[in-house]
């Protein structure tokens, strides 16, 4: 009893000097009421509105609405249980796709002529061979240095086999030092002619471009042409050209190939192979995106670009302004490519990153 009259003798004493703070007379009723009020304002009754969060099915919404939409594609056909396929494209001549990746080969009476085999699938190129005849390889050709598409190599050297590339390849093979990747036996500077079994196989350099040693293999009796990396068959050029290191050579070496007599050519990308008027047409985007990137160049201007900037940086104000004109040659080219060639969304800006480069860089415009 003691205890609970000292309670209520708080709570009492509590009320009278509320009442007196509000400097009125106040009944038990309106002091309860008050601290009724109080405790649930500390207790977290009264919460502050939170910053909308946007639900996952929202940002679903978000990103789709952000999704450029693709143009031109092909799918890629089924590989089945082996994991690739073979098509004969000429007598003699086959071609050997993994779906993304592809190269061709030669069965002659004398042994088999291969090229590029490719990293990861040189067990499959074996088997595939085997499936055709029970020739030995006697030559392999690179077509450049590059790992993923001679990475498999080391499977197919040694027992006499002979490497042939251009001298640059194997310059850059020597300072690779990529067992997977054994050094030529056979280097030759701008033209080398390989005959076995009757068929004659002509390497040409058409310079710098997709990187130096990108040569061009010719069956001019067949008229089949393996070209690889800069025009894969209705496709946009890969990421910045294929990684160009001389645009303008890379185009020279495009207008060089199509001076030769071919009906079909392989790229090293793609499922199938290309014909002559899809070579041209690839090369018909080249000069679309420099005309592009020079109309772009000419409309965007620096001054209306730092008009509207809110950096203080200037490095990222002129990374703001190229790309402002970047987007400016994508907007131009959309109309007519997208439609046209595959990868038009994921490599068109980049390519006219690379041409603004070359008209600051090279030639103006």
């Amino acid at each position: 009893m003691e205890f609970i009259n000292t309670y209520r003798s708080g709570w009492e004493n509590r009320r009278k000097v509320m009442c007196f703070a509000f400097g009125t007379r106040c009944s038990k009723v309106l002091f309860y009421l008050i601290m009724a009020v109080a405790i649930c304002v500390f207790a977290g009754c009264s919460t502050v509105p939170r910053p909308h969060q946007s639900s996952t099915h929202e940002q679903k919404l978000a990103s789709m609405a952000e999704f450029e939409s693709d143009g031109y594609y092909e799918r890629l056909p089924s590989l089945g249980k082996k994991g690739y396929f073979v098509k004969q494209l000429a007598p003699e001549v086959y071609f050997f796709s993994t779906g993304t990746y592809n190269n061709l080969f030669v069965v002659t009476s004398e042994g088999v002529v291969i090229t590029d085999p490719i990293k990861g699938k040189g067990k499959l190129l074996k088997q595939a061979i085997s499936e055709i005849t029970t020739q030995p390889v006697r030559f392999m050709i690179y077509s450049h240095s590059h790992i993923d598409h001679i990475g498999d190599a080391h499977l197919f050297a040694g027992d006499g086999v002979q490497i042939v590339a251009q001298v640059e390849t194997g310059k850059a093979l020597k300072g690779y030092k990529d067992r997977n990747r054994p050094i030529p036996h056979i280097n030759f500077g701008t033209n080398y002619t390989l005959s076995i079994g009757g068929i004659s196989i002509e390497l040409i350099y058409p310079g710098e471009g997709h990187g130096k040693g990108n040569s061009i293999i010719y069956i001019p009796s067949r008229k089949i042409m393996m070209y690889v990396d800069t025009v894969t068959p209705k496709s946009v050029p890969f990421k910045n050209f294929a990684y160009t290191v001389d645009i303008f050579s890379q185009v020279a070496g495009v207008e060089k190939a199509l001076k030769l007599d071919f009906n079909i050519y392989i790229a090293g990308h793609l499922h199938r192979p290309g014909t002559r008027k899809e070579m041209e047409e690839v090369l018909e985007y080249y000069y679309a995106s420099k005309k592009a990137s020079i109309d772009a160049i000419k409309k965007v201007s620096f001054l209306d670009v730092r008009s509207k900037s809110k950096t203080r940086d200037m490095e990222r104000l002129f990374g703001e302004y190229l790309d402002a004109v970047a987007k400016e040659c994508y907007q131009i080219l959309k109309p007519k490519w997208k439609q046209r060639l595959m990868g038009f969304e994921a490599f068109t800006k980049g390519h006219c990153d690379i041409w603004i480069s070359y008209h600051r860089t090279h030639k103006a415009p």
